[in-house]
């Protein structure tokens, strides 16, 4: 790894985080908020700062010349960088004092996971709530791609960060050109949220709170300007419009890209798209079965199972309910729900629906050739046969994921956290949900989590969003020879 190129590379990076201070503190400047103001302002000075100072170290390097190594070393540093800066202006401003507490608010906004230490966020200034789903948004399609769209001066090296940031195990209906890839990318994500906060203010929601919405919404974060979330608003239109927005970010952005060019028949075709669809259709209509009583027709009794559902597989994690209060079978759904998340190439986080999909077929591919231990199977894909190296890499993420997951349960279990809790919060970081169940479920928070424990949550939610394996290569050895 060069550091000197991983410092240099991370300095430019940050630049997007400074710049996007200014605007809650813009805001705050016109709300007349002079703590906010100054908690804003400061964080983006020190940002420049230390932006400027990584950009000095590292003026001498070359980034046509970025490894993988550094790829990795940038996007976890940067990552890292976030966490901390993100949550300064949280510490300055007094909204939260805790410093791992802060760090953690961070640190899930920006991997769009929304578990929050908040307990009051109607209290919260609008500059905060609205760099907290900021946040979420910038996380949602990243900030490295991001950089990549808009800084054309990477050049070769910007192949292997954008490989590193863009989420699953494919990037179908993307152009070939990293940057054109990049750019394509956050005009639609751009599109469709301008799209979801005028759908949600035509709804009946403000001005504000439907922008704020929009971009938890397309950044399947989950952060609201409401403590209630979205129960706050009781009314159909606007939580069918936001149950619609999480399916649409819980779904492979590729075939967005797909349909502008006119690819209706093979968005149609695409096998995960068409399994995601169904697991939710399923599972909303589970939940429906054991909470119609919970309601006082059907409309809502489906607008509320579609809504928590929608809620978890796209990993937002906004509430219209308490689903801690629903029958164990449907909770015990929407905790199973946790783990494989949305698709590939989408905002969402999770195992992904593409990698379950697949360990199905693997699943009925090794009971077949039990039968016929001779017979050559292949697991197909969208009408081909998937390779060999495809499905080792899935088959060793979904290891990666559950040993993270097992491992850091049972860590938070012996910090005092009972099972379920350790549990449900594991993986609510893990896949970038939010909300888990018991003491972390919906109508909680993590406040109460030790502090040692937010740090480990906050490893989890940086592993989930880096897909594991960049994450963890950081520590190795190796990644740090040249």
């Amino acid at each position: 790894m060069n550091k000197i190129l991983v410092l240099g590379l991370s300095g430019r990076l940050l630049w997007v985080v400074a710049i996007a201070l200014l605007i809650p503190a813009g805001l705050a400047i016109y709300d007349g908020q002079p703590r906010s103001v100054i908690a804003y302002g400061i964080s983006a000075a020190l940002t420049v700062i230390i932006s400027v100072t990584l950009l000095y170290i590292g003026r001498f390097q070359s980034l046509d010349t970025l490894h993988r190594k550094d790829a990795f070393g940038a996007v976890a540093l940067t990552w890292i960088g976030l966490g901390i800066l993100g949550g300064l202006p949280f510490l300055i401003e007094g909204s939260i004092t805790d410093p791992m507490g802060a760090l953690f608010e961070a640190v899930s906004g920006f991997t769009t996971t929304g578990a929050t230490v908040v307990y009051d966020v109607d209290s919260l200034s609008r500059a905060t709530n609205l760099w907290r789903c900021m946040m979420h948004w910038l996380g949602g399609m990243g900030i490295v791609v991001l950089f990549v769209a808009v800084f054309p001066l990477l050049g070769v090296g910007a192949k292997q960060l954008f490989r590193t940031e863009v989420p699953g195990p494919s990037d179908d209906g993307l152009q070939p050109r990293i940057r054109s890839s990049a750019l394509t990318l956050w005009w639609i994500y751009s599109a469709l949220t301008a799209l979801c906060a005028l759908c949600l203010w035509s709804a009946g929601m403000g001005p504000f709170d439907a922008i704020a919405h929009a971009f938890s919404t397309l950044g399947t974060g989950g952060f609201s300007t409401r403590t209630l979330s979205v129960g706050a608003w009781n009314v159909p239109a606007i939580q069918w419009t936001i149950t619609l927005f999480m399916f649409i970010a819980g779904s492979n952005f590729g075939l967005y890209h797909a349909l502008l060019r006119g690819k209706w028949r093979e968005v149609l075709a695409d096998s995960e798209l068409r399994f995601y669809l169904g697991i939710n259709l399923v599972a909303l209509l589970i939940i429906a079965n054991y909470t119609i009583g919970n309601h006082g027709n059907i409309e809502e009794t489906l607008r509320h199972s579609a809504f928590q559902t929608l809620s978890v597989t796209s990993t937002t994690g906004f509430m219209t309910e308490d689903f801690e209060t629903y029958a164990n079978p449907a909770r015990f759904l929407l905790f199973a729900l946790m783990f494989m998340g949305g698709c590939a190439g989408s905002t969402a986080g999770g195992i992904k629906a593409v990698r379950v999909l697949l360990l199905s077929r693997i699943f009925g591919r090794e009971i077949r050739q039990a039968v016929q231990p001779g017979a050559i199977i292949p697991v197909w894909l969208g009408g081909r046969a998937a390779d060999t190296v495809l499905l080792n890499g899935i088959a060793m993420f979904t290891v990666g994921y559950l040993v993270i997951f097992f491992a850091c349960s049972g860590a938070l279990v012996t910090m005092g956290m009972d099972l379920m809790s350790g549990m449900s919060a594991t993986v609510a970081c893990l896949s970038s949900v939010g909300p888990g169940l018991a003491s972390v479920g919906p109508s909680q928070n993590y406040a109460a989590v030790p502090g040692l424990g937010k740090a480990l949550l906050c490893f989890c939610m940086i592993a989930g969003r880096l897909e594991i394996w960049v994450l963890l290569a950081v520590f190795h050895p190796e990644t740090w020879r040249k």
